[in-house]
């Protein structure tokens, strides 16, 4: 998970951005808020899916060494897998 502090300055540089954009923020308290809220709903959603990933390899009965490219493949494939069963749009 991306720290606080980084999440902090990832918000602080998107209203930046906003600015530069010519939008005008009147609450930057609020803004900043929502944009740090989301972002960590965000991480933990994907955190999850890690979660479920990972999960999913343990419960394997012959389990390949992690970090190789099998395990890398089976993860990414039940990552994916995790994420269409769950996709927000």
């Amino acid at each position: 998970m991306m720290s606080r502090e980084r999440i902090f300055h990832l918000a602080d540089q998107i209203i930046e951005r906003m600015k530069d954009q010519g939008i005008e923020i009147k609450d930057y308290r609020k803004v900043r808020s929502t944009i740090i809220s989301a972002f960590t709903e965000e991480m933990r959603f994907f955190e999850s899916l890690d979660a479920e990933a990972r999960e999913r390899i343990s419960r394997m009965r012959k389990q390949p060494p992690e970090g190789s490219p099998e395990w890398q493949a089976l993860y990414e494939k039940f990552f994916d897998e995790a994420f269409s069963k769950r996709v927000r749009v």
